[in-house]
């Protein structure tokens, strides 16, 4: 499964846009880290994927003080958060091409 519209409004229903608003480029920075990481890792020639670069930003994620504070505050008990938030905040650092408009 991908990053989708109801996990869009699902995020935005808890109030995960404010955590990313307030500090945008402390995620952006964490997602191009995680591309950079994954880079290391995928075979030569090959491309990075965006599920690869999530699994990095979860790690990331995880151990993330602000994010921790905010699943406490909010009392959000359920891992799958931070699959979202990963997905959320990669599909701000790299949007994904729109799928209206034919190549």
């Amino acid at each position: 499964m991908s990053f989708d519209t109801d996990r869009l409004h699902r995020l935005k229903g808890k109030g995960f846009h404010d955590v990313y608003s307030e500090h945008p480029e402390k995620w952006k920075e964490m997602v191009r880290t995680a591309r950079d990481y994954s880079k290391t890792c995928v075979p030569e020639g090959e491309k990075v994927k965006v599920g690869d670069v999530v699994a990095v930003v979860q790690n990331a994620i995880k151990i993330d003080p602000e994010f921790e504070k905010y699943l406490n505050k909010k009392k959000l008990t359920q891992k799958f958060w931070i699959l979202w938030y990963a997905e959320y905040i990669v599909e701000q650092t790299f949007p994904q091409p729109d799928l209206m408009e034919d190549n």
